[in-house]
């Protein structure tokens, strides 16, 4: 398992994918199965929007590949063969890891711009950028609730232990200027927690920390905040990417968080010295990624310039 450590010593040791040249520019959101053998990539423009890999496979190709139209993110669903995608319309499909096929298909009749799977795979916590958020149950295909409102919405993240949801925001302030915000409800009810303004402009994405003590809000200046729970008071700041993280994801024992920013780059920090331990950045500013870890905490991802996915581990040593 990587640690603040071995992470120093990172490196590139495979690609997935073949080069796929955009005139437009590009984001990936990866995504890995609880086995830690199978690995996703959403785009969002150029290239196919879903493909998915089995790392077993000594090959590059996906095993499969979907033009699914305005997709915005995917996940393997746990304990099952099965992977849950969901479009910006609002659409939720189900399609079988193993061949392919679309297994089904439900609406949830809401926009999508970002959304979170609780980490059983049973609630989908979804949010569109002009304020309205719902959590969905996935095992009775219904609206658990929804709520309005009137802040622009970020990233959202459901808590492990299934307690609490969040969301990153901006509030519209007079003369077009707006202020960061973070809103923390009630999973299982929709009430809301708390709500606390966090200077400056955004608060890009929210992130829990696989203990549930403490939400992570990424700023638009550069920041990483801990915040407690549930009073949402500030505990700690670390940096983070200069331009502004726009996802932040811990590794599974929760010492070290990988964060993407949106100038092409990620870094991987040691939680506890709060420092940059790895960075990389392939110079593109017309790309982007998420960084995550696998659920074995050996290797971490990231999409690379070319619509390529990029796998770094430790190198083990000879002798």
């Amino acid at each position: 398992m990587l640690t603040p450590e071995t992470a120093r010593h990172l490196s590139l040791l495979r690609t997935l994918g073949e080069p796929e040249l955009s005139p437009y520019s590009r984001w990936q959101r990866l995504g890995w199965d609880a086995s830690s053998r199978y690995l996703l990539s959403v785009q969002k423009q150029g290239g196919t929007p879903l493909r998915w890999w089995d790392l077993h496979s000594e090959g590059t190709v996906p095993l499969f590949a979907h033009s699914v139209s305005r997709c915005v993110a995917a996940w393997f669903l746990p304990g099952s063969q099965r992977l849950l995608s969901v479009t910006a319309r609002g659409t939720l499909q189900t399609w079988s890891v193993t061949d392919g096929t679309l297994v089904s298909s439900v609406e949830t009749g809401g926009a999508v711009a970002n959304a979170c799977l609780s980490s059983d795979g049973t609630r989908l916590l979804l949010a569109s950028a002009q304020g309205r958020v719902l959590l969905w149950d996935l095992e009775r295909g219904w609206l658990v609730w929804r709520l309005e409102d009137s802040a622009f919405l970020y990233g959202c993240a459901l808590s492990p232990d299934g307690r609490f949801a969040a969301v990153g925001a901006a509030e519209e302030q007079d003369g077009a200027a707006t202020r960061g915000s973070v809103r923390l409800w009630d999973a299982k009810t929709g009430k809301t927690v708390g709500s606390r303004i966090l200077a400056p402009q955004r608060i890009w994405t929210v992130a829990f920390s696989p203990s549930g003590e403490s939400l992570v809000a990424a700023n638009s200046g550069g920041e990483l905040l801990f915040l407690g729970l549930p009073g949402l008071e500030t505990v700690r700041i670390i940096q983070a990417p200069a331009s502004g993280a726009m996802q932040i994801e811990f590794s599974p024992d929760g010492s070290l968080l990988a964060a993407s920013a949106d100038n092409s780059a990620f870094v991987v920090i040691d939680v506890h010295e709060g420092r940059d331990v790895f960075d990389y950045s392939d110079l593109d500013d017309q790309q982007g990624s998420t960084a995550n870890f696998s659920p074995d905490g050996r290797f971490v991802c990231w999409g690379m310039d070319d619509g390529k996915v990029g796998i770094w581990g430790v190198k083990p040593r000879l002798g």
